[in-house]
């Protein structure tokens, strides 16, 4: 049975196959670029921790600016035809950065192939807006509304083994045939997807024509910055959406912190090797993947605002557990549920905002949600850092009998707020648990839409492909 649902439909599994090849790709040469830049390309430099941080810096700001463009132009633009040029793109770019290490050694600057790896991660992850803003609209397009769940759950499920298996095939891999062939490999996996989504039989759905004023319908397209405040407009004015990017905003409060904090976690707080923190980092990956499929499934049959409620609850309730938590066996009990609750919430949010946004709207919806939610996930992740290392560094605290140090009070208080997230969501979403209200029209005053006959020729500013 589990097997007949993941299939769903042909037009599904291919989309499917091509993001976990994409995906397993990126986090290969995610975690390739890591050890090459730290052991061989600047082994020894005092600079190479900066270089580092630089080129992660790099690829999440690119990713946070492109996106409201991305948004934009991918409601203009054939879907499938954007996923194509895009996967196309991200190819050449990976290629002339292989072609690049086969150099010989010492025929470059020592910083050139890293200005280049920065480069290559900047556009690569532009195109990506330009890929999952078309992706999430075509799957909407290609699945029946009662299977969204479902859908969504299976690419949260191939995200979360990518997640695994691509950096877990990056270290052999670049130990034994050096960081080049990881690249190849990730260009491979670019031309592979391709293939899988030019596959798909996919006929773009009709667009409505809105009207102007006197009746007849606008001459001009509507100006990006309007349609991107009228996305704005439709989020924060409608209730569900708004709910879910708020919760998203606040949830990062603890996300971040046990993101950047953990590793110091498990030996301060768990008095557990270092070692184990790998084997915390597998175990909730193999949640994710687990919570993602009976997620979606629980959502298509009790509501997706029911599940998206219980799991940002849960997940708050698991961190107040896990920051109280002294032993390891405790720790990896709660990491593997962890993974449980975030999955699925991951996989009910997707058909919660498909629901409620309509569906010329979603690439610009989702431009404004992922950007936001982005920004708050980085202002987290700096500020437990900063707070960890300067101002609770050295803490000690007792109260209520319990004792505290600086990593345990900061995931407290980012579990307390998860907590009362979720409480809001019980609020919030109340009337969206009663009942799944149909897409709302288009705010007042919004740009009108226009169809979109081909992809446009010109490009200009878009790194697409």
């Amino acid at each position: 049975m589990l097997i007949n649902d993941m299939l769903i439909n042909r037009s599904f599994r291919l989309l499917w196959a091509g993001q976990a090849l994409s995906l397993v790709g990126d986090y290969a040469f995610g975690t390739a670029l890591l050890l090459w830049v730290s052991t061989e390309l600047l082994r020894g430099e005092a600079y190479a921790p900066t270089v580092t941080a630089g080129l992660l810096m790099t690829m999440y700001v690119a990713g946070i600016v492109v996106a409201p463009l991305a948004g934009t132009l991918v409601d203009r633009w054939h879907k499938q035809r954007t996923m194509l040029r895009s996967e196309l793109f991200r190819a050449a770019v990976i290629t002339g950065v292989a072609l690049l290490t086969f150099s010989p050694a010492g025929s470059l600057p020592p910083l050139v192939l890293p200005l280049c790896l920065g480069g290559a991660l900047a556009l690569t992850a532009a195109a990506a807006q330009f890929f999952r803003a078309s992706r999430f609209v075509m799957i909407s397009d290609v699945v029946p509304a009662e299977q969204h769940g479902r859908a969504f759950s299976y690419t949260q499920t191939a995200s979360a083994l990518a997640g695994m298996a691509g950096p877990a095939a990056a270290a052999p891999l670049v130990m034994a045939f050096g960081v080049r062939w990881v690249l190849v490999f990730d260009a491979l996996t670019y031309l592979v997807s391709y293939g899988a989504i030019r596959a798909v039989h996919y006929n773009e759905p009709e667009r409505a024509h809105s009207q102007a004023s006197d009746g007849h319908a606008p001459t001009e397209r509507p100006r990006v910055r309007g349609e991107l405040l009228s996305a704005a407009r439709l989020l924060f004015g409608n209730r569900v959406l708004r709910t879910i990017l708020t919760a998203a905003v606040l949830m990062t409060a603890g996300t971040g912190a046990l993101n950047t904090l953990e590793v110091y976690f498990v030996p301060e707080n768990l008095h557990a090797s270092p070692s184990w923190f790998g084997t915390l980092e597998a175990l909730f990956g193999a949640g994710t993947a687990v919570g993602a499929l009976l997620g979606g499934r629980l959502g298509d049959r009790a509501g997706h605002a029911r599940v998206f409620q219980g799991s940002v609850l849960l997940f708050g309730l698991l961190l107040v557990a896990y920051s109280r938590a002294t032993g390891i066996l405790t720790a990896a009990v709660v990491s593997l549920l962890f993974g449980l609750a975030l999955g699925a919430l991951n996989a009910v949010s997707s058909p919660l905002i498909i629901q409620q946004s309509p569906r010329d709207h979603l690439g610009r919806i989702m431009s404004v949600f992922d950007p936001v939610a982005q920004l708050a996930s980085l202002t987290s992740v700096a500020l437990s850092g900063v707070l960890a290392g300067t101002v609770l560094n050295g803490f000690h605290g007792r109260w209520a009998g319990m004792d505290f140090g600086r990593i345990d009070v900061i995931f407290l208080v980012g579990g307390v707020c998860t907590v009362a997230t979720g409480l809001y969501t019980l609020i919030a979403l109340r009337h969206a648990v009663a009942s799944a209200a149909p897409p709302p029209p288009v705010p007042s005053g919004s740009p009108p839409d226009v169809r979109d006959e081909s992809f446009p020729t010109h490009r200009s500013g878009d790194q697409a492909g």
